[in-house]
């Protein structure tokens, strides 16, 4: 077995060129700052506690204590004492939890993130440069130690370095001096991402990294037609074995669109395919007559066959409208910039059929909202089951609970036998003429896909859905159609 070492120094992401942390990108990742208020409960739960484990000490032993020292004989008046043994019982417990106490918010906070003042009020702690736990010596150890220092002045040192130093954190993030020693950063998991979730980390990471906001140039396809002067656009049409099939162009000389092999990939292998032939279309004002092609075997106008002859028939005197069947490629008109190709698998019609009606326009999102408002939104699952999304909206689950803001949704229970949903997982509302898709706080989250691009949404932020995405909560995954 060959073993590989990889010396390469680590990439912090995050950082800027003086190797200082970004706010904005620990913000991008999904991190809050954890709010003053909480900070302050934090710390004043964690004292509590701790007096709590010395109120023994405090009460009994202390004054005991000082009224031995105060004697004239201190080991003779503290040696003839009854309760002696209670005296060092009392002490020895109160040291002995104290001490056991601070050791394990010592390993929870360098390992973890996390002490008891912290698990109550929802905070973690994380290092500042690399988003990971802070580290036992200078993480925990460090930070406890400046906090202990400021106790050495009563009143005024808790408050300068616990509530007031805060305020003076140059990047603004709320670090006191401890925090600011010990390289240590709290952020607020009630309200934004766990950075001790490594599996949603990952993906934020990665939806940093990627990109998803950015579009990228479209590039031309050999598959693309190109009009005159025009720019070349991608234009897919379906999926096969091969790849994605591009709008294809017509075989010269033939007025035959695309290539049959091409359509019989598509159709099936075997499957006889048929292409309706290109149609006459009267030329546009200044341009010169052509003959309208005709596919090898079909009749002309006439009803007699086609012939080499055909080419010389006189042109057309004045433009006039044509039937054109679905499938046929036609000439753009005099001062048009570029046209639209046409489906390669449409069935062609009848010669005598009216005009089918133009493709709809591909809506803007003002257009998609106002269709999803008044439109059918519905989601298809991976099973094949549909669910139609009523006015409110839905929101899905093993065993799925409506909250209080829920007005008019209902809950729609998807059966999972992996247990890989949790029981109130996702929803999808329907507000303001917008079709939206928010997380609940599930375990193992859900992901928008649009495409070829994917993005985890954050718990309690609504993300806007557009026909045909498709989200991925757990392992089972639903598609959305708004009409």
């Amino acid at each position: 077995m060959i073993w590989e070492i990889d010396d390469r120094a680590r990439t912090i992401e995050g950082l800027d060129a003086d190797g200082r942390p970004r706010p904005e990108y620990a913000a991008s990742l999904g991190l809050r700052p954890a709010p003053f208020g909480r900070r302050v409960l934090a710390t004043v739960i964690e004292a509590v506690v701790l007096l709590l484990l010395q109120a023994p000490m405090l009460i009994v032993v202390v004054p005991a204590l000082n009224a031995a020292i105060l004697a004239a004989d201190p080991v003779g008046t503290l040696t003839s004492r009854d309760d002696l043994l209670l005296l060092a019982i009392l002490a020895a417990v109160s040291s002995g939890l104290s001490t056991a106490f601070l050791l394990v918010q010592l390993i929870l906070l360098g390992r973890r993130g996390v002490t008891l003042g912290k698990a109550c009020t929802g905070l973690r702690a994380v290092n500042v440069r690399t988003l990971e736990r802070p580290g036992f010596w200078r993480g925990a150890v460090v930070r406890y130690l400046v906090l202990c220092a400021s106790m050495l002045v009563p009143l005024l040192g808790p408050l300068l370095v616990i509530a007031l130093s805060p305020l003076f954190d140059p990047a603004r993030r709320g670090r006191g001096w401890p925090d600011l020693a010990a390289a240590v950063w709290l952020v607020d998991v009630k309200h934004g991402l766990n950075p001790y979730d490594d599996k949603r980390m990952r993906i934020a990471r990665k939806t940093v990294a990627t990109d998803l906001l950015d579009v990228k140039t479209e590039l031309p396809s050999l598959a693309t037609p190109v009009a005159a002067g025009g720019a070349g656009a991608y234009v897919p049409l379906a999926r096969n074995k091969g790849g994605v099939l591009g709008a294809v162009r017509s075989a010269p000389g033939t007025g035959i669109i695309g290539d049959t092999d091409a359509a019989e990939d598509e159709v099936g292998p075997g499957i006889p395919t048929t292409v309706a032939p290109a149609p006459f279309v009267a030329p546009a004002p200044g341009m010169p007559a052509a003959t309208p092609p005709v596919a090898p075997g079909a009749t002309a106008a006439g009803g007699s066959l086609a012939s080499p002859t055909a080419s010389s028939a006189p042109p057309v005197s004045a433009p006039t409208p044509a039937a054109v069947a679905p499938g046929a490629i036609v000439a753009p008109a005099a001062g048009a910039s570029s046209w639209t190709p046409p489906s390669l698998l449409e069935a062609p019609a009848p010669a005598a059929a009216a005009t089918p009606p133009a493709a709809p326009a591909v809506p803007d999102e003002a257009g998609a909202a106002a269709s999803a408002s008044s439109g059918v939104v519905e989601l298809t699952l991976d099973s094949g089951d549909t669910i139609s999304v009523p006015g409110g909206g839905v929101v899905l689950g093993r065993a799925p609970a409506t909250g209080p803001d829920d007005a008019d949704v209902l809950p729609v229970p998807v059966i999972d036998h992996t247990r890989s949903i949790s029981k109130t997982h996702w929803a999808v509302l329907r507000v303001d003429g917008r079709v939206q898709a928010v997380e609940r706080g599930s375990t193992n989250g859900s992901v928008l896909v649009r495409g070829t691009r994917e993005q985890a949404l954050v718990p309690g932020h609504p993300v806007d859905l557009r026909d045909g995405d498709t989200i991925r909560f757990g392992d089972r995954s639903a598609v959305v159609a708004i009409r």
